[in-house]
């Protein structure tokens, strides 16, 4: 941790240890804000103690005028509902604020001002790992007792026992996770819509249609992870950001978010799960799902605000908006269950060994990702083929499972509508592996293709 904030955090985070001593925050969550409303200011779930919110209130130094409206506009509202506890002295830009209505305590981080603002190419990634940097240095100190960097957005609503899921946590289970992973669900947006390009229809007709587009967007996340689950792939769970708590000492081990304008869940998750265990928590009384939000965005170049924009603007989303063909996780799982094969006649020939189990069609995309050549190194660092199993797996991770499916999309099994892939005999397989993929499975047979319940 010494060595991560020196060297890797965020230019600024040292100034965190001239805030004032006082009784040490319970936990933490961290939410990037960039052209946002101040509903979002709505208190924090309950939990044992005073809680940390760190606003990084953003924008790139390319944004538009209206972002910067609405990012001033956002702080005045937080400095008039908010008292002001403390302010850095230098270009850190960090004012704590303390909330007279709950037990919380606002930390805003000042990334919108002239000189503060993140680069042209910064995004949330980079707000992200501001926020999270300053956790980690908090924890570090011992003014923050959880250990976990809670990450959430300005488009989520947090469950009352949001905090408890993972306190409860015993030393024992804990020991290991690097990451926890919340249940989520989509929900319909609060408050003005951002845009309305439906012509003549009304705002809860547009809402409807939003809601629609982003149920569709949502099964293929759910479907993703299905299909890894059934291929037997560790890499098997959901990256989205806003459910997301990471452990602070294996944040710094992998040095933190990297500073990417969208897809830093992925890779920061990629690289955790390489240290330990990524754990999915399950929507149960105990851990109700966060809500997120079904609008649309222009803020990152791909994910849930943008795939959803996209499909609204297609003409029949049923047929045009496509998913993987379950022929790819079946040949993922074949793969996989393949490698036993190499361990047992310690030998990195993909080329031979795949032409007897009559995988021929897997030769390309291994080829193409330099297999035989971590084959040979695993077989040199391997004992045994628990050993060798866990080098593959570090390998073959998340990153290269994505180019291996990539692959047998573009040259073998091309993506398909979601009108074909529902009567797909293989889907079954799938829709078992997730637990909230059933349900929306029925929910789009009957919005997008008429097909009643039975």
């Amino acid at each position: 941790m010494d060595k991560y904030l020196r060297e890797y955090a965020e230019p600024g985070t040292e100034s965190v240890q001239d805030i004032p001593g006082g009784e040490p925050w319970q936990q933490v969550v961290v939410i990037p804000v960039c052209n946002e409303s101040s509903q979002i200011l709505r208190p924090l779930p309950p939990g044992p103690g005073r809680s940390l919110m760190i606003l990084v209130v953003n924008e790139s130094e390319t944004a538009a005028s209206n972002v910067s409206a609405a990012n001033l506009e956002f702080a005045a509202a937080l400095q008039a509902r908010f008292r002001k506890l403390w302010q850095s002295t230098h270009s850190a830009g960090l004012t704590l604020y303390r909330d007279p209505e709950s037990t919380r305590d606002v930390l805003l981080v000042n990334r919108f001002s002239k000189g503060r603002k993140l680069p042209a190419k910064g995004g949330v990634g980079h707000a992200r790992k501001i926020g999270a940097d300053l956790s980690a240095c908090l924890f570090h100190q011992r003014r923050i007792r959880s250990p976990w960097i809670h990450c959430s957005d300005a488009d989520v609503r947090l469950p009352q026992r949001y905090f408890s899921c993972s306190t409860q946590l015993s030393d024992s289970s804990a020991s290991d996770t690097v990451a926890l992973l919340y249940p989520f669900r989509h929900s319909p947006a609060a408050g003005k819509l951002v845009t309305t390009e439906g012509g003549d229809e009304t705002a809860d007709e547009q809402q409807k249609r939003i809601m629609r587009a982003t149920q569709l967007y949502e099964f293929s996340l759910r479907y993703y992870v299905a299909g890894l689950a059934y291929a037997d792939s560790p890499y098997a769970f959901h990256t989205i950001g806003s459910t997301l708590a990471v452990n602070a000492v294996h944040y710094a081990k992998v040095r933190g978010f990297p500073r990417r304008n969208a897809g830093e869940d992925f890779y920061l998750l990629n690289k955790l799960s390489k240290l330990g265990a990524v754990r999915q928590l399950s929507a149960e009384e105990d851990c109700e799902p966060i809500e997120i939000a079904a609008r649309l965005s222009d803020r990152v170049p791909f994910g849930t605000g943008a795939a959803t924009a996209k499909i609204t603007q297609l003409e029949d989303p049923a047929r045009e908006y496509l998913f993987y063909n379950p022929s790819v996780f079946a040949l993922l799982r074949l793969w996989l269950g393949s490698q036993v094969a190499f361990w047992r006649v310690r030998s990195s020939d993909t080329e031979a060994i795949l032409s007897q189990l009559d995988l021929q069609i897997l030769i390309g995309p291994l080829e193409e990702l330099g297999a035989s050549k971590a084959l040979q190194h695993a077989l040199r660092q391997s004992a045994d083929a628990v050993q060798f199993q866990r080098q593959m797996h570090t390998w073959f991770d998340a990153f290269r499972t994505l180019k291996f499916i990539h692959y047998l999309r573009d040259h073998h099994f091309p993506s398909i509508g979601f009108e074909v892939l529902a009567t797909d005999e293989n889907l079954e397989h799938l829709l078992r592996r997730e637990p909230e993929l059933p349900r929306l499975h029925r929910t789009l047979r009957h919005d997008w293709l008429g097909i009643e319940p039975g």
